[in-house]
């Protein structure tokens, strides 16, 4: 249950190039906040080993590879841990069991889930509305952020810019795989059984409208994953992402790093290299990659599309 009815202020790093041609949301993980995970993400020196210039890299950051971008950093809500049964309170995006990531509570996770991605809409209404098209905006999260923004992204009618999602899951998993082994389903009919039965879980009202669906299913999706993450398995990452193709999702990536539960320098360059083959504005790249996303294999363990 939510312990305040109002988020924290955003933290907001405008593009570091004028103009502003587009916008990166990015979600935190569960126990952190906004304010402290932006740092870490768009000011820390890029220091990859795919050459001699790029691991003595002191300059180059993810807003420098990106310079026309602004970064938004949300914080979630502070909720209470209901298993604890006690008053306990941290920033999470919805309840979950601690111990495992499970389909065992999911009714627990519905409250939060839908307030934050609801919240999420927002942002992006916000920002339309300043004058960033949604084709610019990109929608980015770290483990219980990346639950949330995909979730996110499949509730939004509309194509976005992009779904980054690194180390997390998709709740309700089991039971959208289950809307996949029913026989007799249209391709289109099964992205759209999706979001119904999304919508219909979260206690919504929206209507599930076919058009919407094809629309939606034009955002491109990047799924990236350590394989030493011990916290959220590789597993999680892949059942969202299979559950995306599934959806028939335009363009889903999936990507593996031999890094535990966070992000990497690689990880950071493969994803400023995708947005820049989506039309994205980017720029010094050139000591980090030869000829194509997929030649820095230096700790990219695999990378495929569809």
């Amino acid at each position: 249950m939510a312990e305040t009815v109002e988020h924290e202020p955003l933290r907001i790093i405008e593009a570091i190039t004028p103009p502003h041609q587009s916008t990166i949301i990015f979600l935190h993980g569960r126990g952190d906040n906004g304010n402290n995970v932006a740092p870490f993400l768009v000011y820390t020196p890029i220091n990859s080993d795919h050459s001699e210039t790029s691991r003595r890299n002191k300059d180059i950051t993810l807003r420098h590879l990106l310079p026309h971008t602004k970064f938004i950093f949300p914080t979630s809500l502070k909720r209470r841990f209901e298993r604890l049964r006690n008053d306990i309170v941290f920033n999470q995006w919805f309840d979950i069991d601690s111990l495992d990531i499970t389909d065992y509570y999911d009714d627990g996770q519905v409250e939060g889930i839908k307030e934050s991605t609801d919240y999420i809409h927002e942002l992006i209404k916000a920002e339309v509305e300043a004058g960033t098209p949604p084709e610019k905006i990109v929608i980015m999260g770290l483990s219980q952020g990346c639950a949330t923004g995909a979730v996110a992204v499949i509730r939004y009618p509309v194509r976005l810019g992009g779904f980054v999602g690194m180390s997390g899951w998709l709740p309700f998993i089991t039971e959208i795989e289950d809307i996949f082994k029913k026989e007799g389903e249209e391709e289109e009919g099964d992205a759209t059984a999706v979001l119904g039965y999304i919508e219909k879980r979260l206690g919504s009202d929206k209507e599930v409208s076919p058009e919407n669906v094809r629309e939606m299913l034009k955002t491109p999706v990047f799924i990236g994953h350590g394989v030493g993450d011990t916290k959220i398995r590789p597993k999680c990452g892949e059942r969202l992402k299979d559950v995306m193709k599934a959806m028939k999702f335009e363009e889903v990536v999936w990507a593996t790093y031999r890094v535990g539960h966070w992000w990497c320098d690689e990880e950071l360059i493969h994803i400023a290299a995708w947005l820049g083959a989506k039309g994205f504005s980017v720029n010094g790249l050139e000591q980090f990659m030869e000829d194509s996303i997929g030649s820095l294999s230096t700790q990219g363990v695999s990378y495929s599309t569809n």
